[in-house]
Parts: structure tokens; sequence; C-alpha cells
């Protein structure tokens, strides 16, 4: 599906040409804040700078990040709104995020239209399974291309790490990135999105990239159970991203993962990589996101496709081909691959591996 548009709020970037920039120029927006009570110690995070005002409760605070990267998303696409579908990712369902205490996903969505004062096509809908539920929200568009009038389907995800239940939760069981755990998460927040046309449909704004294929998996040994991943899941979703978009393993150049650093996180990444890219190479770029702008929930799934995109279009990726992979709390693996849009001229790709 060709990729027409692209929105994100972070802690080192308003938009998504300044997060890309800052997460390119290796910046990172991490800082040491007090969340839980004496004696605790400060924990490190990553914040969007905002005025508090922004921040009134936990979910009028999702509102805001998710308009905002919104806004940067639709600037370029000219449509009816009514004949935009959004494809919302919200925090998962076993987080209890405080934001979603006061909103169902319906409530949420109509709570965010009225912030932006516009009304998306009512097909329109929420997910609630964590990183990897934007390419689901993919598998979702790619349903209403064929069977609805929408013409395009703005998919993304947003979510904040920021706040006592979350941190609480991570602390008691031990997945927090303290002095003592080095291998932790670091809380972050923020929004993605992107945007995307029907096949076939004539516009005039250029596409920047497009999704060949997508795949998602499931993985019974999860980071809330007793076990570690060996990197089934993980690997099944690679393979089922590649065959879906008759890509050969061989012709990826790079990848850009939602890893957030953890112990869990990097094993699981680690092995299910080697399980699946088998081609030998003398070099594989791997970008990571989370190193600058820490783990961003249902929104990490969002920013490596936008960071993929972007790399490819300005030709500053490693090559055409890239894959994106994701993985959730409860389970849920994905992946896709993206390559430059259908009849654009290929970059000039100035990086060695090309």
């Amino acid at each position: 599906m060709p990729i027409v548009g692209y929105g994100a709020t972070t802690a080192v970037g308003l938009t998504a040409a300044q997060t890309c920039a800052a997460i390119r120029a290796r910046i990172s927006a991490f800082e040491q804040v007090v969340f839980l009570a004496p004696p605790a110690e400060p924990i490190i995070v990553a914040r969007v700078p905002a005025r508090q005002w922004l921040k009134r409760s936990a979910s009028e605070w999702l509102v805001n990040m998710a308009a905002l990267a919104l806004q940067d998303c639709l600037a370029n696409i000219a449509t009816e709104e009514h004949r935009v579908a959004l494809i919302l990712s919200l925090p998962d369902e076993h987080r209890s995020h405080p934001a979603m205490a006061k909103f169902t996903g319906p409530q949420f969505l109509e709570a965010l239209q009225e912030r932006l004062q516009i009304r998306f096509h009512p097909l329109s809908q929420t997910l609630r399974d964590g990183h990897a539920a934007v390419v689901e929200g993919i598998v979702v568009a790619r349903n209403l291309f064929a069977t609805t009038d929408v013409d395009y389907c703005v998919v993304g995800g947003v979510d904040s790490l920021l706040n006592y239940q979350d941190v609480e939760r991570l602390k008691a069981a031990n997945r927090l990135h303290e002095e003592r755990n080095p291998q932790g998460v670091i809380p972050g927040e923020g929004a993605g999105f992107l945007a995307f046309h029907r096949p076939g449909l004539a516009i005039a704004t250029r596409s920047i990239a497009q999704v060949l294929g997508v795949g998602i998996s499931e993985e019974k040994d999860t980071v809330l159970g007793e076990r570690f991943s060996t990197g089934v899941g993980l690997r099944n979703a690679l393979e089922l991203a590649a065959k879906d978009s008759s890509c050969l393993e061989s012709q990826l150049t790079f990848r850009v993962s939602d890893m957030n650093g953890e112990r869990y996180r990097a094993w699981e990444s680690l092995i299910g990589s080697t399980r699946y890219y088998l081609t030998r190479r003398e070099r594989m770029a791997v970008w990571y996101p989370a190193i600058s702008v820490g783990d961003l929930g249902a929104a990490a799934g969002a920013l490596t496709m936008i960071i993929a995109a972007i790399g490819i279009s300005r030709g500053y990726a490693p090559g055409p081909y890239g894959m994106c992979e994701s993985s959730s709390d409860n389970g849920l693996r994905a992946a896709c691959v993206l390559a430059p849009a259908s009849g654009a001229p290929v970059p000039p790709f100035r990086s060695k591996a090309a």
C-alpha cells in the first residue's frame, strides 16, 4: 500500500521530520525524574516537552499528543474527511492505563475528533494489542480498501508509559531501567501515524514509500510469563511478511526494530533474527528508535515504519528494502516490508551496504 503521509510526536521532535532527524543524529531526550514515593530513586524517562495545561489528565494528554501527530500526518491530504478512516492503537488492555479508565476506544476516538474538529469515516476503530498493533492496523486498512468506499486510511498509535501504574508495574516485574538493572525499559511517550491511499486512486500527492507485505504471528513465551522467548513468533512474522511481499530474505538491506533494551526483548530480537536472516552479509544495519525516545508502547510500531519510509524516500537508508519488526507484551509479533514507492525513481542510496 502506498504511503502518502506521516506524523509523529516524540521526546526528540514534535513532528515526524524533527523526530527522524534527531534519531538519525543520535540525539536522545532522557532525563531523571522522581515518579514513586521516597525512598524510591529517580528513574530515567523520555518525556515530550509540553506545557502543563496540556497534561491536566492522562486521557487529555494522550488526545493532545495524538492530535498533534495527526495534524502532521494529514497536512498534505486533500479529500473529504469522512472518506478517511482512522485505525488507532491505544495502550494494551492488561496495563490498566489511567487514560483508558475514563475512555473506551470509541469514546477516545470521539474526543480526538472533537479536538481536531473533523469527522473520520464511520468505520474508524481502535486496537488494544500494544507495540505490534499498528501492523495489525495495516491489515484492517487493506480490508477497508477492498470492501468499502474509503479513500485513505490513517494507521498509528498513541501511548505514554509515564504514569504511576506503568512505572510501578515495570518496577515490580524488575523490568524498569535502573542502576541495578541496566537492561530494563526506559519509559517514553509519543504518537505516530502513517497515511495510506487506496491502491490505484489518482491523487496529486506523491507517495514516499510503500508497504509491500505484512506478517503477524503469536509468541507463546511472552514477557508477562515465566519463560524467555526463543524468537519463534518473531521469526514466523518475518517469514510471513517476506512471503506476502514476494521479497527474498537476501534482498532485505536494513531492519528497524522497536526493541526497547530490556533483557527479554534483546534476547528475542537476537535469536529471532538469527533464525531468519541466513544470507551471508558483510553488514546489516539495524535501527533502534528507543535509543532516542524510550519505549513508546502502542506508538512504537508506527515510528519504526515512519523512520524506514523517510530513510528510503530520502536515500539515506542502507538500501531500498527494509524490514520493520514489532513485539507486544501480550505475544503479538508483527513485521512489514517497506520499499520505494511504485513508479518513483529509486534514490541514490549512499550507504556502502547498497
